[in-house]
């Protein structure tokens, strides 16, 4: 699938601005790492373009930040290669609390059971980690936003004294880890290509009763078993094989359909699942999800070929 963000089509070379509120740089560090190590075919998607000594001592005196100023954009992003800057800020919170419940035990230990409960007070603790990205990416050839978007994620942890397993306190540092991985999560699909597993269901039947032709029927029957065993290309042959029996049929349509868009031709898998539809009396729901999924797919497919470029 394509990047979400279409402005981000184009972006190749990118460089990463401080974020404000990032104090230790942690989240601009990770951020940088995120970026530079995102692949696509296995090869990596961006050119991480490191800006020097120069560049952030101008985006000092600039006194802005990539997030709130598209001029500082670009002037930070003319003293580099970069063709899109990422900047913006980044607000995280850490908190820990402290309550407290009322626990019954047993006080007077009987020959067989209690013979009197009490209750005691325990302290219980919650531990909350969250953070906030708030992110622009701006054109530095332009002069303008390729997007803006803000991203959240948080976390909690709590234990009471007297639980016997999982007890005891969190690193902070481990439940900040946490909340950015969801944080960095979240912008994958928006900055750049990624992968989509599609579940797709071949038909097994249909009205036509395949005309009664016993020929096409232990085709047909050939091809799922031979899916059943996950052998796909096989079963495409019998698939195919039955449409040159039988023309009738939607199941074996759609089949073929499914067929064509596992090899990656989307166009005649729409036309075989186009032709499959005609053939039915009333909606068939598995059809019509393969109709929608590949026309998706085709809709999407220049601003894909656009990113690969």
């Amino acid at each position: 699938m394509p990047a979400k963000q279409s402005g981000m089509i184009n972006a190749k070379r990118v460089g990463i601005a401080s974020l404000k509120g990032d104090y230790n740089g942690t989240m601009s560090d990770r951020l940088r790492s995120f970026v530079a190590g995102i692949q696509v075919n296995g090869s990596p998607y961006f050119t991480l373009v490191d800006l020097d000594r120069k560049t952030l001592l101008q985006e000092q005196r600039l006194g802005d930040s990539a997030m709130f100023s598209a001029k500082t954009a670009v002037a930070i992003g003319n003293l580099t290669t970069a063709d899109t800057l990422l900047g913006g800020s980044f607000a995280p919170n850490y908190d820990r609390t402290r309550s407290q419940k009322d626990v019954e035990y047993c006080a007077v230990q009987g020959e067989e059971k209690c013979a009197y409960y009490g209750t005691k007070k325990v302290n219980c603790h919650e531990q909350s980690a969250s953070a906030e990205l708030n992110l622009r990416a701006t054109n530095v050839e332009r002069g303008t936003s390729s997007f803006t978007q803000s991203y959240g994620a948080k976390t909690k942890h709590s234990w009471c004294d007297d639980q016997l397993f999982g007890a005891g306190a969190k690193a902070r540092s481990d439940m900040q880890n946490t909340v950015i991985a969801d944080i960095l999560s979240q912008l994958r699909r928006d900055i750049a290509p990624y992968q989509v597993t599609f579940n797709i269901k071949f038909m097994k039947k249909d009205a036509s009763k395949f005309g009664d032709q016993e020929a096409v029927k232990s085709t047909f029957a050939a091809g799922l078993e031979f899916v059943k065993n996950q052998r796909v290309p096989r079963a495409c042959e019998f698939f195919r094989k039955a449409a040159s029996l039988y023309d009738q049929s939607p199941a074996i349509y759609h089949n073929v359909g499914v067929c064509a868009e596992t090899e990656g031709d989307l166009d005649r898998a729409l036309a075989f699942y186009q032709k499959a539809d005609r053939l039915t009396m009333s909606p068939n729901k598995i059809i019509g999800i393969s109709l929608t999924r590949v026309q998706g797919n085709i809709s999407s497919r220049s601003a894909l070929q656009g990113q690969l470029r």
